[in-house]
């Protein structure tokens, strides 16, 4: 199908103004059946344009009366007759279903047999359900009914309107976008509801998880997303722009969540993640939630711009959870340096790096910047705004850029604009340093009371300096701050400390270096500096020199082990300790200290100080000796837990994962995953599956993850368990199947799947030169598998370094 381009979409929002859609879905048809009316003007006379129609069948095509011929590679070409200026477009059409979570998708329960309709249109599926306008700029009002089977319900993006007979009535929705059109239907039980000003929210699920643990949660989040809100309302000074907000959990959504005008679709996944004290949940809430203002209200004018809704979303979800979940804002910044942070350092340093903005000519380049670009980086750099401008100017600037922009859409050169007038300050030097150009800043001291940048920009960090007590343990004796703009600027009185913190508070999107005094020192003191935001920022300063090769895995996992036992860790600190610890000695250690690191790991979970259910998945995830792995069995059977740990879905995957991985987990136990966790039992037995050390069940799961007729997140699943360290022998055969057999299935896949695909199935545990030269052959035309090939052999270079390093 044709991909628009910039100077169409251009050209077309010259040539017409979108006035309304009136959408109407027959779910009782076979297939699904669309009609759309279209009522749009024509600007300019002697005009011509086209809109975009991509479904299975087409019924029918009429601008105002005179029929069409069918679409040409997804186009209907328009031309303006006669002198007047309103013109109609009907189109009648057949809509078939997805399996890779995108468009329209079915899902039928296992539990009861009940089947559940989605539509997500976001960020290329509009088309393929309904005739539109198919661009950002392009809003207008939508005016939706569906007929439903008997005994459904449906939520969309407008509030209910009526219901006449199975006809399903919404109240129209002003200034949407054809890819914000999202409906949910299925015979959901009774929603829970509740009021966020002038705003209801309810929150909904499949009937079969009635009275099942996975939503014992479900009050609290819809009372995260009650008091976010709340939140944003206030710190914004804009009211929601929408009455009713619907949160509807659906199991095959392609991502985490999406959030539309009026409506918040979730992926089922996540109900495993909103445990009492779990901020995930809270902030994915918190960052949908967000989405009403950045994204619904005021959108992008073209691909290039959609970093303004997500960075601004990021980053106003991690500011928001401190008022609706009950932490400080600086253990909020905490877990977002822990857990988001190393995400954009990561893609900063790959072949696929990119600007936060960068002019893109087609809406497909638009939508393959890598997340941690888009969301992370671009979040980190509006926190590095609000270090120089301060948080009043910072959500003043949001306030105009609302105002100004409400219902329509707005460019990077608009949000900056309102920053500087809210600032008093030119900040579009600033955007180009930090937005237009790619990269991260690393930043040094000289030895000379001086901090270094590679590469000049201007910021503002904090500088800890950090004094060793009589009993060998760091405290920060002062926290200093320092504007940089030059490559070299001068701070007095920094060497007398025994340790010295750069961008401490983590204030600034920049690469921590540490000299080797603070090198020795933090070492020693296993990065335990008394302050946990600053504590991540050193921790990730010490992984980048792991990953960069400065930094043996062997030291790192020394040094995490000994800090887990010496307690004081935030759970987001416990959790990505022993990720990366683990990760440490699978990936980055020479293979023949992968046992020993991990039986290291695990024995250190046992003895650690902290959250004993976090401690205990970790425990699972890295058991390696035989007494570590017959433990692992006796939890399974409800033996020997740790005190206060109980086995929940989670832990119960996670221990059956590397029971798999091992051959010692038994079929009974994997078949019952889905009985026993309706929620996610089914992807995580495709896992368990494919991690088993037998040919025939690596065989099967390849043919799973490459399969069209397998759901996008069975498929994923399978895939996800295939390269296991440790099996390396068995799965030598794979490596050329990778590049022969893979690639070639997943050409003509929708971007999202094709991505997460292409990294899940490559050869990432045969680290070799053969690999790496086999990836550097490869000869690729579709740019996100190209640039999903070169990213992982870029990573497996410096595995192959990082593990040579003696």
């Amino acid at each position: 199908m044709a991909d628009l381009t910039q100077d169409e979409a251009s050209d077309r929002a010259r040539t017409i103004e979108v006035k309304s859609y009136d959408i109407l879905l027959d779910l009782t048809a076979e297939p699904v059946v669309s009609r759309t009316k279209v009522r749009f003007r024509w600007l300019r006379p002697d005009a011509s344009t086209f809109a975009e129609l991509r479904t299975q069948g087409v019924r029918g095509v009429t601008l105002d009366g005179v029929s069409l011929p069918p679409p040409q590679d997804g186009r209907l070409y328009l031309s303006r007759a006669g002198d007047a200026d309103q013109a109609v477009l009907v189109a009648e059409a057949e809509a078939g279903f997805s399996l890779e979570g995108h468009g329209l998708s079915r899902f039928t329960d296992p539990a009861d047999g009940a089947s559940y309709l989605m539509a997500m249109c976001y960020p290329d599926c509009g088309p393929e359900l309904f005739c539109c306008f198919d661009q950002p700029d392009l809003t207008a009002t939508f005016r939706f009914a569906v007929r439903l089977p008997d005994g459904w319900e449906c939520v969309a993006n407008g509030q209910l309107a009526r219901r006449e007979g199975d006809v399903v009535t919404f109240m129209p929705v002003s200034g949407m976008r054809p890819y914000d059109m999202t409906f949910c239907a299925g015979p959901f039980p009774a929603a829970a509801r509740t009021q966020a000003g002038g705003t209801e929210v309810t929150v909904r699920h499949r009937h079969s998880l009635l009275g099942q643990p996975a939503v014992a949660s479900l009050p609290r989040f819809m009372s995260n997303a009650r008091d976010a809100v709340a939140w944003y309302a206030d710190n914004l000074g804009v009211p929601c722009p929408y009455p009713a907000y619907d949160i509807v959990f659906m199991p095959d959504l392609a991502a985490m969540a999406l959030s539309v005008p009026g409506l918040m679709v979730v992926n089922e996944r996540l109900l495993g993640r909103s445990a009492a004290g779990d901020q995930f949940g809270a902030m994915i809430c918190a960052h949908e939630v967000a989405h009403l203002w950045f994204g619904c209200l005021v959108g992008p004018r073209w691909w290039d711009d959609v970093w303004l809704d997500e960075a601004i979303a990021t980053y106003l979800s991690y500011a928001a959870l401190a008022a609706i979940s009950g932490v400080s804002e600086s253990a909020s910044w905490t877990g977002f340096a822990y857990t988001d942070k190393p995400r954009a350092y990561e893609a900063d340093g790959l072949p696929s790096r990119q600007p936060v903005w960068s002019a893109v000519s087609t809406a497909t380049q638009g939508r393959d910047k890598p997340y941690g670009i888009l969301y992370v980086k671009g979040a980190s750099v509006i926190r590095s705004l609000a270090a120089l401008i301060g948080d009043d100017a910072l959500r003043l600037g949001l306030n105009d850029y609302l105002s100004r922009f409400a219902f329509g859409s707005a460019t990077l050169d608009d949000l900056v604009g309102c920053w500087s007038r809210a600032s008093g300050q030119d900040l579009a030097g600033w955007a180009d340093q930090w937005l237009r150009t790619e990269g991260a800043t690393t930043i040094l001291l000289d030895g000379d009371d001086a901090v270094v940048q590679d590469v000049p920009r201007r910021q503002r960090i904090g500088i800890g300096l950090y004094d060793l007590d009589r009993d060998g343990r760091l405290r920060r004796r002062s926290l200093m701050h320092a504007e940089l703009d030059a490559e070299r600027t001068v701070v007095g009185g920094l060497t007398s400390a025994d340790a010295i913190v750069l961008n401490d508070q983590d204030l600034s999107y920049t690469r921590t270096g540490f000299d080797a005094g603070s090198l020795r020192v933090l070492t020693a003191a296993a990065c335990q500096v008394g302050d946990p935001l600053s504590e991540a920022v050193c921790w990730n300063g010490f992984w980048l020199l792991v990953t960069g090769g400065e930094l043996p895995a062997l030291q790192f996992t020394d040094m995490a082990c000994r800090r887990l036992q010496a307690g004081g860790l935030p759970e987001s600190g416990v959790e990505t300790l022993l990720s990366r610890a683990v990760e440490a000695a699978d990936a980055w250690a020479p293979p023949g200290q992968r046992a020993g690191l991990r039986e290291q790991i695990a024995n250190a979970t046992r003895t650690a100080a902290g959250d004993a259910r976090k401690l205990a998945i970790g425990f699972a995830a890295a058991a390696q000796s035989d007494d570590q792995l017959a433990l692992l069995g006796a939890w399974l059977a409800g033996k020997d837990l740790p005190d206060g740990v109980g086995i929940d879905a989670e832990l119960r995957a996670r221990i059956l994962f590397t029971l798999a991985a091992r051959g010692l987990a038994r079929e009974e136990d994997i078949d019952a995953l889905p009985r026993l966790d309706p929620v996610t039992g089914e992807v995580n037995r495709a896992t368990c599956l494919a991690m088993r050390p037998e040919l025939t069940a690596k065989e099967a799961a390849w043919a799973v993850s490459l399969s069209r007729s397998e759901p996008a997140r069975i498929a994923q699943a399978s895939a996800a368990g295939i390269w296991v360290p440790g099996q390396e022998e068995l799965m030598a055969g794979y490596r050329d199947r990778y590049f022969t057999e893979a690639l070639t299935a997943l050409v003509g896949r929708k971007p999202w799947p094709k991505a997460r695909l292409s990294r899940l199935v490559f050869p990432v545990t045969l680290v070799s030169e053969a690999t790496i030269e086999a990836a550097d052959a490869a000869v690729l035309a579709d740019n996100v598998l190209r640039l999903a090939v070169a990213e992982q052999a870029t990573i497996m270079r410096r595995r192959l370094a990082a593990r040579r390093q003696r």
